[in-house]
């Protein structure tokens, strides 16, 4: 018995092609909402069908702020959070400063930071002392790694990405940090510490004509969990499309276009973000000269 996976823009349709395919239904959840279903078909075989809607923010959206932890304001760019399975939120403290926050860990499979605007102070478990993120870092946060963000510029901004959706935050008062430098080569649950300093990493295609991408080694360091590429206007070798569970696009600066197989599309420009499954067949075209995306793929 095999089990294959579905993901669907329209549940309810492809809920009903399949049962009228004569699959049966096994399993469906939440009954007042459903989101996602298992269900066997006539060989024995199973089907995981799941709602993964497109999600599209604009960075001019100023009502989808609220105040998270540490007074940080947030912004959730994926609002359904596909059923809970990945978590964007963007970041901003536009008054700076110091941040009251505590040395803390979060229970997730993986996530990461990317800065948008200005710089951030922080200090993470086993990397020596505080050290300063400046626009188009990004770091690797490996799960359970003790962390503390210290201060911020005035007006800085920051993209967090991780999975799953709800995850727990703990607080770990018996840590003081900084707490020295540790193995380079440690991992917390199987991910190595990564911090890219933009424009650092190495050359990778991207599977679209008219981009480059480099490569922030977050790949590797989670043994292909999830990749993480900062891609630009130029011309850069090109990779065969991707199928991906998950892919999200951050616009860090400039503008691009999308179109998606149903024949509709829109301009993103700098601060607009776009979480899409592959069944939406996405397709990036015009960037401007300016042109920086943050993107993100956890693999099938």
């Amino acid at each position: 018995m095999s089990e294959r996976t579905i993901d669907s823009l329209d549940f309810a349709t492809s809920l009903a092609e399949l049962r009228d395919g004569g699959a049966r239904l096994l399993t469906i959840r939440p009954a007042d909402d459903p989101a996602e279903a298992l269900l066997e078909t006539s060989d024995g075989d199973r089907v995981r069908l799941r709602r993964t809607p497109v999600a599209l923010s604009r960075g001019d959206d100023r009502h989808g702020w609220h105040t998270g932890r540490a007074g940080m304001h947030y912004r959730d760019l994926i609002p359904d959070r596909w059923d809970g399975r990945f978590v964007a939120s963007h970041i901003a403290v536009p008054a700076g400063g110091e941040v009251p926050d505590d040395v803390h860990f979060h229970d997730v499979r993986f996530q990461f930071l990317a800065v948008r605007r200005g710089w951030v102070r922080l200090v993470y478990e086993d990397q020596g002392d505080p050290f300063v993120m400046e626009a188009g870092d990004v770091v690797l946060q490996p799960p359970t790694i003790r962390h503390r963000v210290l201060e911020t510029s005035p007006g800085f901004e920051i993209v967090e990405v991780g999975a799953p959706a709800d995850h727990l935050t703990t607080l770990d008062h018996s840590l003081a940090l900084p707490n020295g430098t540790g193995d380079v080569d440690r991992r917390w649950e199987g991910q190595r510490f990564v911090h890219y300093r933009a424009g650092s990493g190495a050359p990778v295609a991207f599977d679209t004509p008219g981009f480059s991408a480099l490569d922030t080694g977050i790949g590797a360091a989670t043994d292909g969990v999830v990749e993480v590429r900062m891609a630009t206007a130029g011309d850069g070798s090109v990779a065969a499309p991707i199928e991906a569970e998950f892919r999200f696009m951050f616009v860090m600066d400039g503008s691009v276009s999308v179109a998606f197989t149903d024949g509709t599309g829109r301009r993103l420009a700098g601060g607009d973000s776009l979480a899409a499954p592959a069944v939406a067949g996405a397709v990036l075209t015009d960037p401007s000269a300016d042109c920086v995306l943050l993107d993100v793929v956890v693999p099938r």
